[in-house]
C-alpha cells in the first residue's frame, strides 16, 4: 500500500448521514465479519514476523474504542501492516488507486481488508464519502496525512483539508508516528535496511477537543505530532542500518548534480552514487553520502529545489529534460486502464507542456499531479486520469517538482 491524501475544498459540507440509511445491509455486515475474521487470524501470526524483519519497536494503543480516525506519517509500503500492530481493532486504510490494479493480489486485498481507494493526481470526493460511511458503520479508518512517502527524510506538507476532515468526522482522532522508517525503507531504494524503527500513538484527541479547535488549529496539532526529520534524529541516535546495494535507486530522488549542475546524469550502483562529470560518493550504513558536496540527502535535496527554481525561471522553448521507454495509461472507472499509443515512447517536458510520442498535455490543463512508488507519475488533464511509467530507475520526481515550480506564482 502506498501513499494517500485527501485534498478537498469544502469538506465541511460532506455528511456521513446523507447517502446511507440507518440500517446496514446484510451483504455489508457479512463483508465486515469476513474482514474481522481475517484480522483475528493474521495479526497474531504477522506481529512477530514484521517486528523481526523491520526491527520494529511498537507500542500498543489501549483504552480506545471505535469508531476512530488515525492520521500517520508515511515511510514504507508496509506501513499499514506495521500500524495495525499497535491496534487491537481493525483499521481500514486509504490506499492509492494503483494497488487495486495488481490482479490477484488486489482481489485478495479487497476481499479481506477492503482498503479505501484514492486516485492520486486527482480530487476524488468518493474517497471522503467512503471514509464517512466506514466511520458511520462503526469502523476505524487510517489515513497517511502527507499523502506521500518522503524522498528526503523530512515529513512532507499536510494539506489544510486534513484538519477539516478530522473535525467533520466527529470521532476521536489518533496521531501515529514512525521513527527510523526513512532509513529502513527509503522511498527511492530497492532494498530493505535493518536498524531500528519505532511506531507509537502520539496523541488521542477526543471529539470534544476537536470541536473546540478550529480547523487550522487541528492541522497545526497534526503537523506537530507527525513531523519527523530523519537526519536530525540520526545525528543524535547514530543507528546503523545494515543492508545491501545501499545507494541503488538514489537517482529517482536526487536528479541534479551539484558539481556540473546537469539534470539526469546521476547513476547508482551498489553503495556508490556518481555522475558522468566525475562526481562520486559512497552511501554508508548510517545514511550519509561520503565524497559529495552534501553529506545528507536532505541537504542535497534543499539545494536541488533551489537550483530547479532558478532553472524554471530561465526556460526557453526547448525540452528541459526527457526520458525514453515510457508508457502512458489512461485510468478508467472500476480500476481499469488502457495503454495509450505513444509512438516512440519518448517523454519530454517543456516550460508549458509535457509531450510523449504523439501526445501533448498542456500544463495549464493539468489540474493535479502526484507520484506513486519510486517514480510513477499520476495526473489529471481535462478531467481524464493518466499514469506515466517506465523502468525502475525512471525519475518521475523531476517532472513533478518542475510542474510544481512552474505552477508557483512568481
Amino acid at each position: 500500500m502506498t501513499e494517500v491524501v485527501i485534498v478537498l475544498a469544502g469538506i465541511q459540507e460532506i455528511s456521513p448521514y446523507r447517502e446511507m440509511g440507518d440500517d446496514m445491509s446484510e451483504d455489508i455486515a457479512k463483508k465486515y465479519r469476513r474482514h474481522a475474521r481475517a484480522h483475528r487470524i493474521i495479526l497474531p501470526l504477522a506481529r512477530p514476523i514484521l517486528k523481526w524483519i523491520f526491527r520494529l519497536e511498537s507500542r500498543s494503543v489501549t483504552g480506545l474504542k471505535g469508531p476512530f480516525l488515525v492520521y500517520a506519517n508515511h515511510n514504507g509500503d508496509l506501513d499499514p501492516a506495521l500500524i495495525q500492530l499497535s491496534f487491537s481493532e481493525l483499521l481500514y486504510f486509504v490506499a492509492s488507486e494503483h494497488v487495486f490494479r495488481l490482479g490477484m493480489p488486489s482481489r485478495l486485498l479487497i476481499r479481506y481488508f477492503d482498503p479505501i481507494s484514492r486516485l492520486k493526481g486527482s480530487t476524488d470526493m468518493s474517497t471522503v464519502r467512503d471514509i464517512m460511511r466506514r466511520l458511520k458503520d462503526g469502523k476505524n479508518v487510517c489515513i497517511f496525512a502527507e499523502g506521500n512517502r518522503s524522498f528526503n527524510g523530512v515529513t512532507g506538507p499536510i494539506p489544510p483539508s486534513i484538519g477539516k476532515l478530522a473535525k467533520a468526522c466527529k470521532v476521536p482522532l489518533v496521531t501515529y508516528k514512525f521513527e527510523g522508517g526513512y532509513f529502513t525503507t527509503p522511498r527511492w531504494a530497492y532494498t530493505l535496511r535493518r536498524g531500528l524503527m519505532r511506531g507509537y500513538a502520539v496523541h488521542v484527541y477526543t471529539v470534544e477537543q476537536l470541536k473546540e479547535m478550529g480547523a487550522d488549529e487541528v492541522n497545526a496539532a497534526i503537523k506537530a505530532d507527525l513531523s519527523e526529520d530523519a537526519y536530525t534524529r540520526q545525528a543524535i541516535e547514530k543507528v546503523r542500518y545494515k543492508g545491501r546495494r545501499l545507494a541503488e535507486g538514489l537517482e529517482t530522488a536526487l536528479f541534479i548534480c551539484p558539481k556540473c549542475e546537469q539534470i539526469g546524469t546521476l547513476v547508482s550502483r551498489d553503495n556508490e552514487f556518481s555522475c558522468t562529470c566525475g562526481l562520486k560518493a559512497t552511501f554508508d550504513e548510517y545514511g550519509y553520502l561520503n565524497g559529495a558536496p552534501y553529506s545528507t540527502i536532505t541537504e542535497w535535496d534543499v539545494w536541488q529545489g533551489q537550483k530547479l527554481s532558478e532553472i524554471s525561471g530561465k526556460l526557453a522553448d526547448d525540452p528541459v529534460f526527457g526520458d525514453k521507454g515510457v508508457t502512458v495509461r489512461r485510468i478508467h472507472g472500476g480500476h481499469s486502464s488502457e495503454i495509450i499509443d505513444t509512438g516512440s515512447g519518448q517523454l519530454a517536458m517543456y516550460q508549458d507542456r509535457i509531450e510523449c510520442g504523439g501526445l501533448t498535455f498542456d500544463l495549464d490543463d493539468i489540474s493535479d499531479m502526484a507520484l506513486y512508488g519510486r517514480g510513477n507519475i499520476a495526473f489529471t488533464s481535462q478531467l481524464k486520469h493518466y499514469v506515466i511509467t517506465a523502468g525502475p530507475s525512471f525519475c518521475g520526481r523531476k517532472y513533478l517538482e518542475l510542474y510544481n515550480q512552474l505552477r508557483t506564482p512568481r
